[in-house]
């Protein structure tokens, strides 16, 4: 019982200074857009939410990230699926009704936007990505760990850079509507504010991601060759057979 009881009032306390973290760092984004911009950079809730999940996803509870992960799963799969309906019911409107729908296009582009952007923040792993690796593991392994270090902070400073201007470009965007897409709700056209929203979040995600993986290679080293990787399993196989 005492056990569950700290791992409880351990995982609030990761909850709680997340949650404190996610607004020091949104404070921090304003400050720095107003002295580098020199425009003042709005206090959005939104880009609070964004943070506290991404430092959640990567350094929550155990039980907090698998239902992240879990959930931005589904999400995606939700996505793709709408992506399929709504092709499927573009060409029955217009080989057998004769009449298309003029909003089912863009709809399909908004939502395969988001199925790129989200998957690529939340599903897709890091070993799943397109890497071009020859140098990397022609390389012995501390230069490998220089090389994984400098890649990801590289990344962090290139994201981190950009996002406060993108940021603002998407704020602006809310001045432009959707052409055909209507909010079912209240009949109203969608901000493009709205549909490029993911792309913060995949800005936010990548630097937070990229933050983890530089952590992961100064605790337990570069990656490994999956051919290394390989010849390590067999051989231990062996050791444990003989």
């Amino acid at each position: 019982m005492p056990e569950t009881v700290k791992a409880l009032a351990r995982g609030v306390a990761i909850i709680a200074v997340s949650l404190l973290a996610a607004v020091f760092l949104t404070y921090a984004i304003q400050q720095y857009s107003i002295r580098i911009l020199d425009e003042r950079f709005k206090w959005a809730n939104e880009i609070v939410a964004i943070i506290w999940v991404c430092l959640l996803f990567f350094w929550g509870p155990l039980l907090v990230r698998k239902w992240l992960t879990r959930g931005a799963e589904f999400v995606s799969a939700m996505l793709l699926a709408g992506v399929f309906l709504v092709f499927l019911l573009q060409i029955f409107s217009r080989y057998v009704l004769q009449m298309p729908f003029g909003w089912t296009l863009e709809l399909c582009l908004i939502l395969w936007v988001w199925i790129v952007f989200f998957g690529c923040a939340f599903v897709v792993r890091q070993r799943d990505q397109v890497t071009f690796d020859v140098l990397y593991f022609a390389v012995p392994k501390p230069v490998r760990w220089v090389f994984g270090i400098l890649a990801c902070v590289a990344i962090v400073l290139a994201f981190a850079w950009a996002f406060v201007p993108t940021w603002d470009y998407i704020d602006w965007m809310k001045m432009r509507k959707t052409a055909t897409v209507r909010n079912p709700l209240d009949n109203a056209k969608i901000p493009l504010r709205t549909v490029f929203s993911v792309l913060a979040i995949f800005m936010i995600a990548v630097i937070f991601r990229f933050i983890h993986r530089t952590i992961e290679i100064i605790r337990q080293g570069p990656n490994e060759d999956l051919i290394e990787q390989e010849t390590a399993e067999l051989l231990a196989e062996e050791g444990a057979r003989s």
